[in-house]
């Protein structure tokens, strides 16, 4: 039997049963995902989801042309990749006919055919008409099967990719072209890495300028919700999509109860709860919350690290399974992150000045202005050929800090502003870290022997 050691000996709870093999294979697969990859449960982000909701429900009930667009900013690691996915499982579950989801790329707004391409591939394209006007004669179902699953548009109806790629202004025309006679869905269109749209023309980008301003898109409803970093904004508003015309969202931590709910629902969904208490896994979920700083990213490897003990322990037979190793596992892999994330930046002559606005800047959540910030960067000693604007914009984009919507700026997690603050002193912030998810999960007090 495992016995499972919260860090007291008093707590020590034994495991109820062992995992059967098809679930130490659902363990393994799960082990294998990357923060990339969609999570095994989603939770929280419910001011976002609710208003595309509600904006949904609104450009379907109109027979205009309508174009909302939403702006979702995070630092690396605060889950933009895993909204976009849940947004369209929302979609999905709402089993509306007329919305269509259409998934692009950043590089597809540089490209007519493939941005086409990416609109194609729906369930309301007149593929019959399509092929019967571009195709060849006879390779229609052919040619249908084969676009479906993947295959290029250039290759498949070169003649329509030419007459786009001639005329990238009619791009609109020609989707709403493609249609099936009656039909005019809602599009929502979600683009990650939105940050690297660039200008194509006269520093704008036609085909996201046209998006944008809903004139000359033949009809279409359309709501884009670009996702990217925090200087995604900026960059969008340079491209001709104002601050005043969008809806804009900043996401950063999980609130406590979020971020133990993701716990919990990740530990049933793998069937690890029967080998608990009930009232062990709040207490796992409240440790692997708070010692994450409710960091999406963070909660990922934590929860990995955490169920990566539990499989080796069930594998090996041991007779015990410590949390207080998972945390310090957790612990490195975090602050190897920072430490990754500031080389390549590749701004370390500025070391100095970061690590003290991180030390005169301590309290959680606290904001910088944009003067405030400036003045440690403009000190005569600091001998750079770099503008002060660019060197905070670089900090911003590798997300070392994250510029608010209000245009003020702040370190987005809290463990990552105290490793600056101890001048990146890798034992001395593990120790401070411990500390604190000490003090405010209540580790050192006894876990109740009954189940609550």
């Amino acid at each position: 039997m495992i016995k499972f050691d919260t860090g007291t000996s008093k707590n020590e709870k034994q495991f109820q049963e062992s995992l059967a093999p098809e679930e130490l294979s659902a363990l393994n697969f799960y082990l294998e995902a990357n923060e990339r990859e969609p999570p095994l449960v989603f939770e929280g982000r419910h001011d976002v989801r609710n208003a595309i909701r509600k904006r949904i429900a609104y450009v379907r009930e109109k027979d205009k042309t309508v174009c909302s667009t939403f702006v979702v900013q995070g630092a690396p690691g605060a889950g933009k990749t895993s909204l976009l996915n849940q947004i369209e499982i929302d979609v999905d579950q709402d089993n509306k006919e007329d919305v269509v989801v259409v998934s692009l790329e950043s590089d597809d707004f540089n490209d007519p055919v493939s941005f086409l391409q990416g609109f194609l591939r729906h369930k309301d394209t007149n593929f019959e008409q399509l092929f019967l006007s571009f195709g060849k004669k006879g390779q229609r179902g052919v040619d249908f099967k084969f676009f479906k699953a993947g295959g290029e548009l250039e290759t498949i109806l070169p003649s329509l990719a030419d007459r786009v790629r001639s005329n990238p202004a009619g791009l609109w025309g020609t989707i709403r072209g493609c249609l099936t006679p009656g039909v005019n869905p809602v599009f929502l269109l979600l683009v990650d890495e939105s940050q690297n749209i660039f200008p194509n023309i006269s520093n704008k980008n036609t085909i996201l300028t046209r998006l944008h301003s809903a004139r000359n898109i033949a009809g279409l409803k359309i709501i884009p919700v670009f996702a990217g970093l925090s200087d995604t904004g900026k960059r969008l508003e340079q491209l001709g999509i104002t601050r005043r015309s969008r809806y804009d969202f900043m996401l950063s931590l999980f609130t406590p109860e979020e971020g133990r709910q993701v716990c919990i629902s990740t530990i049933q969904q793998l069937g690890l709860e029967k080998l608990f208490r009930p009232n062990q896994i709040n207490h796992i979920a409240h440790q692997l919350d708070r010692a994450s700083d409710g960091w999406p990213r963070h909660l990922h490897h934590y929860l990995q690290t955490f169920v990566k003990n539990v499989r080796n322990s069930c594998k090996r037979n041991k007779d015990h399974l410590g949390l207080e190793e998972v945390l310090d596992d957790g612990l490195d892999i975090r602050i190897g992150y920072y430490q990754m994330r500031l080389q390549v930046t590749g701004q370390a002559e500025f070391d100095e000045q970061l690590d003290q606005i991180a030390k005169d800047h301590q309290a959680p959540g606290e904001t910088i202005t944009y003067k405030e910030l400036s003045g440690y960067f403009s000190k005569k000693d600091v001998d750079s050929n770099k503008s002060v604007k660019e060197i905070i914009d670089t900090y911003v984009h590798n997300g070392i800090l994250d510029e608010l919507l209000d245009g003020s700026y702040m370190f987005p997690i809290p463990s990552l502003q105290t490793f600056l603050a101890n001048d990146r002193d890798v034992d001395r912030t593990k120790e401070l870290l411990r500390g604190r998810v000490r003090q405010e999960t209540g580790r050192e007090k006894e876990i109740p022997q009954t189940d609550t």
